[in-house]
C-alpha cells in the first residue's frame, strides 16, 4: 500500500496539441497528467510489466507522466509522491491499463483510464459531509484517510487522534523520551506550508509520523489490552495508580508547608519513600514548589468561589511592613459571613510586594488582587461593607489615602481604624500632653538605646544575670512608641523585676541612670505605669480575639474606662507594693531618696488625660458614634425602653439607614416582632432577617491584628536563610498554612487531578531527569568493607 497522503486520480485530459498544458479544475486533485516521449530503457520496463500489450506507451503516458512543475523544488516533491491505492486497485488498473493500450498512432495518446472509488456508507458520507474540513483537502480525500486510519478524526478543520485523546496518558508503560502528542490528543493538528501541494505534504507527514510513533504504538497495545476490559475500566484503573503515586508526594508537598519546613526537605522524604518501595519522579525542591503553588491557586479559587456564589458580605483588612529583605508588601486579610458558620470567617487573601508605597499604588495592587480573586468591582459595590487599618497616612490619609480612593468608588462603605492601634495612640496623647519631664520615657529610650547596639549585646554582663532573673532584659523596648500596650506592658515589667541588678550595673558605669533608680519617685512612676498598661493590655488582649465585634468592643472599652477612673480614686496593685519593696532585703542596697531634679509624674492629670482621649478615640471617632446607634438597633440591652412604643417608629427610621449600611435589608415585620418580643420578654427567638444582620455587623473588622498575625507567620517563612523565596511563593505557603485543613483532614485527590488536568506530569512518569547522586568517599566506604 502507498503512501495514504497522495492524491487519488480523478480525471486524465485528453490528448492532443492542448496535451503539453494542463487542464485544472477547482474541484479536482491537484495532480494532473500529461502526454510525454517516453525515454528506451523505461519503455523496456513497462514491456516487461504489462506483457503482450500491444502499445505500453499509453500505460506509461496515463501512469508515470504527469505534468511537470515548473519549479525544482516542486519537481522533486512530485517525485516524492507515491499513489495510495488498495491491492485490489491496483490489480484492477494494471489489468485495465493493459487490456486497452493500443498503438493507434505514432505518438501517444490520453486514454481515460477507469477510476476506481470506494463509495462511503451513508453515515460516514453524511458524517465527512457535516465536517470543517482542512483546506487543502476535499471530502473524498478526508474520506479516504479517516477509512484508512481509523484513529483519525476532523474537528473544526483539524486533526487529532481519538486512542490518544480517549487514553491520554501511557502509564506503566510510559518511558524517557517518549509521550503522547498533545496536539494530537486537544485535536490542534494543522498542515504547515504557503500552497495547497505542501499543506497537503506536510499533513501526509504529520499522519504517518503519528502512526508509525512509538507513543501511538503503545496507546494502541493499551487499547488491545482492554478487550477484555472496557477501556473506561483500564484508563480508570491506571489513572488510580498514577493518582494514588501522587497523592503521596501532595501529602509529603503539604506537611512541609504546614510545619513550615524548607521544601528542598522533599528530597530526603522521598528518598525515604523510594528506600520503602514507593518510586516517584515529582522528588526535587522545584516540583515541590510548582506542586505547593498548584494546591494555593486550587484552595482559592474554591473558597472564593463559593464565597461569591453564596453573595456574602465582606471586610477588607489590608497592613504594611517589610520582609528580612528589605521588601514592603502588603498583607491583604478578608472577613466575611456565610449562612453555614455561626460567626465571621478570617480569610487569608494575598501578600504582595509593593514597588511603590504610594495610595494609589497600595490602591491599583489591593484592587487587581480582588478582581484576580473573582471580586469584580460590581460584586464589591454590593456587598463590601467595610474596610480596616491602621492609622498610617498612606492608607488612611483624608485626602488621597487609600481609603479614601475607596469611598470614591464604593461609597458608603465603612472606613475603621484599628481599635489596638487607636488604643495606644490614646496613651501616647495623654502622656505627650503632661508639660512635666517624663523620667521614666527617658530612662527606658536610654537602655533601649544602649543594649540594642550590637556590640554590647554580646559583651554587658546583664546578660547572664537576666538569664538567672529569668529577664530578658535585652529585649527591653521603648514603652512610649508606636507599639502596642501589652509589649509596653512587657518592658516596664521587665525593668520592674530587674529593678535592683540594674542599680547594681548602672553604679559602676552609668551614674546619671543609677542616680534615676535610686529616686522614689522614679518608682513611683514606674509602679504607676503598669498598673495603667496592666488595664490596656487586658483591653488590648480582649480586642484581638476573634470574637469580638464592634458592639463587644465598645463594652470592654467603657469597662477600661470605668477601671481607671477606679485606679484615679485609689491606688493599684504595683504602687501599693512600694513600700514593701524599699524596705525588703532586694532592694536594701538602692539608697532611695527624692531628688526635687526628678519630679514625679502627675498622676490625677495622667488619669484625666487617658479617659479623655480614650472616649475620644474609641468612642466618639469621626461618624463611628452615629455608626454605634445604629448598630444598638440590633441589641435590646441598649434600647430605650421607657420610649418604646409599638410599632417603634424612630428605630423603624433608624432601621433604614442601618440596611443601607449593611447593604441587607432587614424585613420590617421581623424587626417588629422582634422588638415586641423583646418589650414582653428577654428570652425570644431571634427572626431570620435579624439574625443575617447581627452577622454582618459582625463581620465589620475591628482591628488589624489578624494583618500582624500574618506577618508574624510571613517572617516564620521567611527567614535569613530563606530570604530567596519571592514574594509570590511565600504568598502560596502562606495560604496553605492559614487556609489548608489539617494533615489528617485534607484529601489531596481533587488537587491531584487538576494537576493532572493541567498536563503536568504525575508521579509515575519516568520523563524527567535523573537526580544526582550523593558519592561517598572510598575511605568511608572502605569502613563497611571491612572483614
Amino acid at each position: 500500500m502507498g503512501d495514504p497522503g497522495s492524491e487519488i486520480i480523478e480525471s486524465v485530459p485528453p490528448a492532443g496539441p492542448e496535451a503539453s498544458e494542463s487542464t485544472t479544475d477547482e474541484n479536482e486533485d491537484d495532480i494532473q497528467f500529461v502526454s510525454e516521449g517516453p525515454s528506451r530503457p523505461v519503455l523496456e520496463y513497462i514491456d516487461l510489466v504489462c506483457g503482450d500489450n500491444e502499445n505500453p506507451s499509453t500505460y506509461y503516458s496515463d501512469i508515470l507522466f504527469p505534468k511537470m512543475p515548473k519549479r525544482q523544488g516542486d519537481f522533486l516533491h512530485f517525485l516524492n509522491m507515491k499513489k495510495v491505492k488498495t491491492d485490489t486497485e491496483n490489480n484492477e488498473v494494471s489489468k485495465n491499463h493493459c487490456e486497452l493500450s493500443k498503438a493507434k498512432e505514432p505518438h501517444f495518446e490520453y486514454i481515460e483510464p477507469p477510476i476506481i472509488e470506494e463509495k462511503p456508507s451513508r453515515s460516514s458520507k453524511e458524517e465527512i459531509d457535516n465536517l470543517v474540513l482542512p483546506d487543502c483537502w476535499n471530502e473524498k480525500q478526508a474520506f479516504m484517510f479517516t477509512e484508512q486510519y481509523k484513529w483519525l478524526e476532523i474537528k473544526e478543520g483539524k486533526l487529532g487522534c481519538k486512542d490518544c485523546s480517549t487514553v491520554r496518558h501511557l502509564g506503566s508503560k510510559a518511558e524517557k523520551h517518549v509521550h503522547v502528542s498533545k496536539e494530537w490528543i486537544a485535536y490542534l493538528v494543522t498542515p504547515n506550508g504557503s500552497n495547497k501541494t505542501t499543506r497537503q505534504a506536510s499533513l501526509r507527514k504529520k499522519i504517518r509520523e503519528h502512526d508509525v510513533s512509538k507513543a501511538h504504538g503503545k496507546i494502541q497495545d493499551l487499547l488491545k489490552e482492554s478487550t477484555n476490559d472496557s477501556i473506561s475500566n483500564l484508563v480508570h484503573k491506571q489513572n488510580n495508580k498514577n493518582i494514588d503515586a501522587t497523592v503521596k508526594v501532595f501529602n509529603t508537598v503539604y506537611s512541609l508547608v504546614k510545619h513550615n519546613r524548607p521544601l528542598s526537605d522533599i528530597e530526603g522524604a522521598i528518598e525515604l519513600q523510594e528506600k520503602n518501595g514507593e518510586v516517584n519522579c515529582l522528588n526535587t525542591r522545584y516540583s515541590a514548589t510548582r506542586i505547593a503553588e498548584h494546591i494555593a491557586k486550587e484552595m482559592k479559587m474554591k473558597i472564593f468561589k463559593n464565597i461569591i456564589e453564596e453573595n456574602a458580605k465582606i471586610c477588607i483588612i489590608i497592613d504594611e511592613a517589610s520582609t528580612v529583605s528589605k521588601k514592603s508588601t502588603l498583607v491583604i486579610y478578608l472577613q466575611c459571613t456565610i449562612q453555614s458558620a455561626p460567626a465571621p470567617i478570617m480569610l487569608f487573601v494575598a501578600l504582595k510586594e509593593l514597588v511603590s508605597t504610594t495610595a494609589e499604588y497600595i490602591f491599583n495592587t489591593l484592587l487587581t488582587t480582588l478582581n484576580d480573586c473573582g471580586f469584580t468591582n460590581e460584586y464589591l459595590k454590593a456587598n463590601l461593607i467595610a474596610f480596616c487599618s491602621d492609622g498610617a497616612n498612606t492608607i488612611l490619609g483624608r485626602k488621597s489615602g487609600v481609603a479614601t480612593k475607596l469611598l470614591e468608588n464604593f461609597p458608603e462603605i465603612i472606613i475603621w481604624n484599628c481599635l489596638n492601634h487607636r488604643l495606644q495612640l490614646s496613651l501616647d496623647d495623654s502622656i505627650s500632653e503632661i508639660k512635666q519631664i517624663n523620667h521614666f520615657k527617658i530612662f527606658l529610650d536610654k537602655i533601649y538605646s544602649i543594649y540594642h547596639q550590637p556590640n554590647k549585646n554580646q559583651t554587658n554582663p546583664l546578660g547572664t544575670v537576666a538569664k538567672e532573673l529569668e529577664t530578658e532584659i535585652i529585649k527591653i523596648g521603648r514603652v512610649m512608641g508606636p507599639r502596642w500596650a501589652a509589649c509596653s506592658l512587657q518592658a516596664a515589667t521587665a525593668v520592674w523585676h530587674a529593678y535592683p541588678i540594674l542599680y547594681m550595673h548602672f553604679s559602676h558605669s552609668f551614674c546619671g541612670l543609677a542616680k534615676r533608680l535610686a529616686n522614689i519617685n522614679f518608682l513611683q512612676d514606674l509602679a504607676l505605669m503598669i498598673d495603667i498598661l496592666e488595664e490596656f493590655s487586658v483591653l488590648s488582649t480582649a480586642l484581638q480575639s476573634r470574637s469580638t465585634n464592634i458592639q463587644k468592643a465598645q463594652k470592654l472599652i467603657k469597662r477600661t474606662i470605668r477601671a481607671l477612673e477606679n485606679l484615679k480614686i485609689g491606688t493599684g496593685k504595683y504602687e501599693s507594693q512600694i513600700e514593701d519593696l524599699i524596705k525588703s532585703d532586694k532592694f536594701k542596697d538602692i539608697p532611695f531618696n527624692k531628688n526635687n531634679k526628678f519630679n514625679a509624674l502627675p498622676r490625677n492629670i495622667l488619669l484625666d488625660n487617658i479617659i479623655q482621649h480614650m472616649n475620644l478615640r474609641l468612642l466618639s471617632d469621626g461618624n463611628h458614634e452615629s455608626i454605634f446607634n445604629y448598630f444598638d438597633l440590633l441589641e435590646p440591652s441598649t434600647w430605650p425602653y421607657e420610649e418604646i412604643t409599638s410599632p417603634w417608629i424612630a428605630g423603624e427610621k433608624k432601621l433604614f439607614h442601618l440596611c443601607e449600611i449593611l447593604k441587607y435589608e432587614v424585613d420590617l415585620n421581623d424587626f417588629r416582632e422582634f422588638v415586641n418580643n423583646n418589650i414582653k420578654s428577654n428570652n425570644v427567638s431571634i427572626p431570620a432577617t435579624i439574625q443575617k444582620a447581627k452577622k454582618i455587623v459582625s463581620t465589620i473588622a475591628i482591628n488589624s491584628a489578624e494583618a500582624e498575625r500574618g506577618f508574624h507567620l510571613m517572617n516564620i517563612i521567611c527567614t535569613r536563610v530563606r530570604n530567596s523565596l519571592t514574594i509570590d511563593h511565600v504568598s502560596d505557603l502562606m495560604t496553605i498554612n492559614l487556609l489548608g485543613k489539617e494533615l489528617a483532614d485534607w484529601d489531596a485527590t481533587p488537587f491531584v487531578k487538576s494537576w493532572s488536568n493541567c498536563n503536568h506530569r504525575l508521579a509515575t512518569d519516568t520523563r524527567v531527569r535523573q537526580k544526582s547522586t550523593k558519592v561517598f568517599h572510598e575511605n568511608q566506604l572502605a569502613l563497611w568493607n571491612l572483614q
